[in-house]
């Protein structure tokens, strides 16, 4: 166990110069010394005991332990909670451990989960179970749906069990090439090496995909290889197997937070993508590298992914955050996903939610945020043996039998359906706003924090020239990533006009082509990389020690609109960036302006109007022109459905027309009990 604190340390040291006659200075060695990886988490007690169960009869891990009086799994203490703690005090085995300092706020003190899905998703748990137990009191049963599928067939376990032996074998085969190459026969070196050799069937073709230089066993552990996310996790959240592979260090840092088209473009080197080097790159990494990679990855198919795997290990380990509200098991129970389905879909609920462009009568509408609500309406009215009877079906045949079944199963009562429907469509759904997240543990050093992104990575010089009041700006960009409108916008008159009657009628790949050839021919631009682009872009003037500001930078994202009253009456508003947001300044458009709202992006909004009705809607965007846009609070994915689809579900309005409607910002609890202060007087 990791020792959090120095007095935990010195505690031990004592603890072994008292009980084992050690001197200090081996005391404290041993203290520091680490366990080797696999070292047992059970003393010797409990292990002596489960061995002699096992070699009784063959049993699973599981069986052995409760052989013992024992369960594997509940690590409840018999403390009784009213109320549920942040969860890393409860889920210490699955967080990285924090300070345990007791003036440090939670998340720094008891740490916190990696996964930040996972991390957010436990803390709105938590708000929610507490305030439904501030108003109805503590639930006697808490059932969760296990995003999984029920029982496995006799094919697919047998299929499964060939997948671990195979996988079983793979681990151990390395482990004897790591002794041979005189490396430690550990977890991580033993995933270096699967990486390694997924990079291709052929170990002379196992090549740095920017640099082409051949990738050694020896290498692997030496310092000359990084494990490189070919997609930036920190964009993707993708830790999967499909998104690694090995570079050279230094290929490694040019690359920084790009993917490898956006690395393409800055001028970096990508050895997979020259000739035909990309059919040596596997299928499943291959597609990575092409420049539509993070558009494909952003695709509604790979979310769904990668939230299916998210939800898993969600539904898994919020059973054991609520099972620490009950001092006994039996209270905390799941219900597959599969089963909802099956269940939601013959009893008709799917239809509650009409859909003109889907039908949503043979599937749930996605669309509407409430479909969480009626999947609920479901797990409530199913029981443990209705559960068991399926489950048990399934595994004796997953082909056949289980939609017959689950439409045998009746609703709890006749008129369910509209029973669901009358409570779905008086719901609001509440909706966590986006008011910027503080980094705690930076602040808890002292550091300064911010609630975004204060502005655009790259860097603008300036001219002292404006185009229509805006600044008229410079960058660099890399020659090859011209397109017909870049080269209108090229600062150097003589270069734009060779470029223009280069490429003059030429399109996509034959316009690429046509810059390249410019390129390569002998003249003043032979070999040029990178061109200059004017552009008027309002920017952030950063200055130096005299005040004359030498660059600027493009503002990333705004932080708040908010809608003041002049004194003749009127109503202006101000969109307020990130940047200015954390900067000392008055924001009023008058000295004697008073402001009456203040709005960030999922802000609740209430309205009256005329055209829309009575409508309960989130802040989606703003922009610097003074208008808002609101979607319904039901509506789900409206920027994406709007680009996609056309669908216009967004309430647009001015500061003025806003506040004509009755608009006010309302606040819906976890429990979407409604708080409206009524229209601003």
């Amino acid at each position: 166990q990791q020792l959090q604190q120095e007095e935990d340390s010195e505690e031990l040291v004592l603890w072994l110069m008292k009980n084992h006659n050690m001197d200090r200075t081996h005391a404290e060695e041993t203290c520091k010394a680490p366990l080797p990886e696999g070292y047992s988490r059970l003393g010797l007690k409990a292990t002596t005991a489960i061995l002699q169960q096992l070699k009784k009869d063959v049993l699973t891990y599981d069986k052995a332990v409760a052989a013992c009086g024992l369960h594997h799994s509940d690590l409840r203490t018999g403390e009784v909670l009213e109320a549920l703690p942040y969860y890393g005090k409860i889920l210490d085995r699955h967080v990285i451990p924090g300070t345990q300092d007791p003036l440090h706020d939670e998340i720094t003190r008891f740490g916190r989960i990696t996964n930040p899905t996972v991390h957010v998703a436990l803390n709105q748990i938590k708000r929610l179970i507490n305030r439904i137990i501030e108003v109805h009191g503590k639930p006697d049963q808490i059932v969760v749906e296990l995003a999984r599928e029920l029982k496995q067939s006799a094919d697919q376990k047998t299929e499964a069990e060939k997948s671990i032996k195979k996988n079983t074998e793979a681990a151990i085969r390395r482990g004897h090439k790591l002794v041979e190459l005189g490396q430690p026969d550990t977890g991580a070196n033993r995933a270096l090496m699967r990486i390694w050799e997924e990079m291709n069937p052929d170990p002379m073709l196992r090549k740095c995909p920017y640099t082409g230089t051949l990738i050694s066993p020896a290498m692997l552990f030496t310092g000359e290889c990084d494990v490189d996310h070919i997609l930036p996790y920190s964009r993707t959240l993708d830790d999967s197997g499909s998104n690694k592979t090995l570079c050279i260090k230094e290929a490694n840092r040019s690359k920084r937070n790009k993917c490898p088209s956006e690395a393409l473009i800055a001028g970096m080197r990508i050895w997979a993508l020259e000739g035909e080097n990309l059919k040596h790159i596997p299928q499943n990494k291959a597609w990575r590298f092409a420049p539509d990679a993070m558009t494909k990855f952003e695709g509604e198919r790979d979310f769904m992914d990668r939230a299916l795997v998210d939800t898993q290990y969600l539904s898994k380990i919020a059973r054991e955050y609520l099972d620490a509200l009950f001092t006994e098991g039996g209270h905390v129970w799941v219900v597959p996903g599969r089963l909802t389905e099956m269940l939601r879909r013959h009893w008709g609920l799917n239809s509650i939610l009409h859909d003109d462009q889907r039908d949503v009568a043979k599937s749930k509408n996605r669309m509407d945020h409430r479909h969480h609500a009626i999947d609920a309406s479901v797990i409530a009215a199913t029981d443990r043996s209705l559960i068991k009877r399926i489950a048990d079906q399934s595994q004796i045949d997953a082909g056949r039998g289980l939609d017959d079944l689950a439409s045998k199963v009746q609703p709890p009562w006749e008129d369910f359906r509209n029973s669901v429907k009358l409570q779905v469509n008086q719901m609001i759904v509440s909706h966590r706003a986006d008011h910027g997240q503080v980094d705690t543990i930076s602040r808890s050093k002292g550091a300064d924090t911010t609630s975004g992104k204060l502005h655009n990575d790259t860097a603008y010089g300036l001219t002292g020239m404006a185009l229509n009041g805006v600044p008229l700006v410079v960058t660099r960009k890399p020659i090859d990533s011209l397109t017909p409108a870049l080269i209108e916008k090229l600062r150097d008159q003589p270069l734009r006009e060779a470029l223009q009657q280069a490429t003059k009628g030429k399109e996509g790949k034959d316009f690429d082509a046509a810059v390249r050839t410019f390129v390569s021919r002998p003249g003043p631009y032979q070999g040029i990389r990178r061109v200059r682009i004017i552009d008027p872009i309002n920017v952030i003037e950063i200055k130096n020690k005299n005040g004359v500001a030498y660059k600027g930078y493009k503002p990333d994202s705004n932080s708040c609109y908010e809608i003041w009253r002049l004194p003749d009456g009127s109503f202006r508003s101000v969109v307020i960036s990130t940047f200015d947001a954390h900067q000392d300044k008055d924001h009023r458009p008058h000295p004697a302006a008073k402001r009456i709202m203040r709005l960030y992006k999922g802000d609740m909004v209430r309205i009256d109007d005329t055209q829309f009705g009575s409508v309960v809607a989130t802040v989606e965007k703003f922009s610097t022109v003074g208008s808002i846009e609101l979607v319904p609070n039901n509506e789900a994915n409206a920027d994406q459905r709007y680009r996609k689809d056309r669908e216009n579900l967004y309430i647009r309005k001015t500061a003025s027309s806003l506040i004509r409607s009755g608009g006010r910002r309302v606040l819906v609890d976890e429990i979407g009990r409604l708080k409206d202060p009524g229209p601003i007087k």
